[in-house]
């Protein structure tokens, strides 16, 4: 990127509209070096060890592991959609919400027990603007009522209950009873 005066470069991994790691730095020898290490195999970890000014963000570990469920909550949490930011730190911090898999569908955002699991009873969340948020069992009806990122998340698993959505672990119960 060419400034008056000096040079700067970045280097972005991307991944579904996601980036895995921001690098930025005004030596070129850096750019090839975390390049080659990148392209070589490393973790993101891996690269901000070897490579201080490298920047990396929490989807990158999510993608590594593996695990389909955190990787979803890092990828709405690194990119912003739907201005549902400030849920989505909320629910991060809901143990039973962030054991379920997130996931949007026309501005709402729901959660399912599992990333194979496609029976959704609800709750469906939307933002209102303002860093307010609507809570509904039905996207159809419109209650009118907004609430803050924390009382959402509340309306979510009071919703949850009322409607039985089970959990990741009584699903499992459920498909594979003990005998």
């Amino acid at each position: 990127m060419p400034f008056k005066g000096k040079r700067l470069f970045r280097v972005r991994h991307m991944l579904h509209e996601t980036y895995l790691s921001w690098l930025s730095t005004t030596q070129l020898a850096e750019v090839t070096g975390a390049a080659a290490t990148w392209l070589g195999g490393a973790t993101a970890r891996e690269l901000a060890a070897a490579w201080p000014f490298a920047d990396f963000v929490d989807i990158a570990d999510a993608y590594d592991s593996g695990d389909r469920i955190e990787l979803m909550w890092q990828r709405y949490r690194a990119h912003e959609k739907f201005d549902l930011d400030e849920f989505v730190e909320a629910a991060m911090r809901e143990p039973r919400l962030r054991r379920m898999f997130p996931f949007t569908s026309m501005y709402w955002m729901s959660f399912r027990p599992t990333a194979d699991e496609y029976r959704v009873p609800g709750p469906w969340v939307r933002s209102a603007g303002d860093r307010r948020f609507i809570v509904v069992e039905d996207r159809r009806v419109d209650p009118g009522i907004t609430h803050d990122a924390t009382e959402a998340v509340r309306m979510c698993l009071t919703v949850m209950d009322r409607l039985g959505v089970p959990s990741p672990e009584e699903l499992r119960i459920q498909e594979y009873p003990s005998r």
